[in-house]
C-alpha cells in the first residue's frame, strides 16, 4: 500500500475509487464504505484510495479511537491500494468547489466517491452532499452515500464510541465498531517486575493520542504475527511501581516467549477492575493472580457457550 502525506504528493495515472472521510476507529458504518470501495475497485477496475484528514498532535491528544498507524494497517490489511492522510491545514482553506475539481478531480481521476451522509469539506465545511452530487455529474463521478448504522437504537458513531471507552463500557464499544477496542504497539523492555514474581508481562507504550480507557485491568486477546494469546491487560501508570510511564502491560497466559520488539494488537475485552496502589509485593502479586483467574473462567465459560 502506498502512503501520500501531502497535497503536493497526490497525483494518480489511473482512474480511481476515493473513500473520503476522518474514519476515527474504523467502525461498523465505515467498514461498508470500505466494503463498497473494494467492491468498486475489483469491478471496476479503479485504484483504491482511503483519503483521510490528520490534525496536529496536540489537537488530539488522548483522543483518537485509532492512532495513524492502526488506521494504516486496518487499509493494508484489507488491499487497500493508496492510504492519503493530509494535515488539515493543507486544504482548510480550500473552497469546497475547488477541492472537488483540483483535488478529487484533476490529480486523483475519481470516477467513484464513497463517503457518509455526514461528510462536510471545503473552508467553512461549507461543502456538504447536494455540491458533491452537483459537481460529480461536471467530471464523470458516481457518488455513493451511505446513512449511519444504529445499534440498540443509536446511531452509531465515533463519539458514542468514544463516550463508551471513556466509560469503561468495552462489549459496547465493540458491538459499535464491529471488532474489541484495540490498542497496537511495539513490546518493549519493562522493569521485569512481573517475571521476578512468575507472571513475566509484554509492555507497550501507545502514541500520546491513543485514546485509553479508565485505568485499571482488563480482560484481553492479543495478536502477535500469525498467534493469538488470551491475557489480563493493565491500563495506567502502574502506581505501586514509582516513575511508571503512562501504557499497557499484559500478562498473556501460559507462555513464556521473548516478544520484545515485535508488534502487539491488544484487544480489549472487558473492565475487571480499576488500577489501585498496592501495599506491597505481596499484595500485588495476590491481586495479579486473581486477574488471571478471573480471565480464565470467563474464557471457560466463553468456550462452554460456543462462542
Amino acid at each position: 500500500m502506498k502512503i501520500i502525506e501531502s497535497i503536493r504528493q497526490l497525483h494518480s495515472d489511473r482512474p480511481t475509487a476515493v473513500m473520503i472521510g476522518k474514519f476515527d476507529g474504523m467502525h461498523r458504518g465505515h467498514q461498508l464504505l470500505l466494503s463498497e470501495l473494494l467492491r468498486a475497485g475489483a469491478e471496476e477496475g479503479l485504484a483504491t484510495i482511503v483519503f483521510t484528514f490528520r490534525q496536529t498532535a496536540g489537537d488530539v491528544r488522548n483522543s483518537l479511537l485509532l492512532t495513524e498507524t492502526e488506521k494504516r494497517l486496518r487499509c493494508e490489511s484489507a488491499g487497500v491500494d493508496r492510504y492519503v492522510s493530509v494535515p488539515f491545514e493543507e486544504i482548510r482553506d480550500l473552497p469546497a468547489r475547488e477541492f472537488i475539481e483540483e483535488i478529487l478531480a484533476a490529480r486523483l481521476r475519481t470516477r467513484r466517491l464513497i463517503c457518509g451522509d455526514d461528510f462536510r469539506f471545503g473552508a467553512g465545511r461549507r461543502g456538504g452532499i447536494d455540491l458533491l452530487r452537483e459537481e460529480a455529474v461536471r467530471f464523470g463521478t458516481a457518488v455513493t452515500v451511505f446513512p449511519k448504522l444504529t445499534e440498540n437504537g443509536r446511531e452509531i458513531s465515533s463519539t458514542r464510541i468514544r463516550e463508551c471507552v471513556q466509560a469503561g463500557r468495552m462489549e459496547e464499544a465493540a458491538l459499535c465498531l464491529g471488532s474489541p477496542y484495540e490498542v497496537t504497539g511495539t513490546v518493549v523492555h519493562g522493569n521485569h517486575l512481573g517475571r521476578t514474581f512468575g507472571l513475566p508481562t509484554i509492555n507497550q507504550i501507545p502514541d500520546a493520542e491513543k485514546l485509553l480507557p479508565p485505568y485499571g485491568v482488563y480482560a484481553s486477546r492479543v495478536r502477535i504475527g500469525e498467534k493469538t494469546y488470551i491475557g489480563a491487560t493493565n491500563i495506567g501508570s502502574k502506581p505501586t511501581v514509582p516513575g511508571a510511564a503512562r501504557g499497557a502491560e499484559t500478562y498473556l497466559l501460559d507462555t513464556d516467549e521473548d516478544l520484545y520488539g515485535q508488534t502487539a494488537r491488544v484487544e480489549l475485552l472487558s473492565f475487571l477492575r480499576p488500577e489501585r496502589k498496592f501495599s506491597g509485593r505481596e499484595e500485588l502479586i495476590a491481586q495479579m493472580n486473581r486477574d488471571v483467574e478471573r480471565v480464565r473462567q470467563m474464557l471457560a465459560e466463553e468456550r462452554k457457550a460456543g462462542r
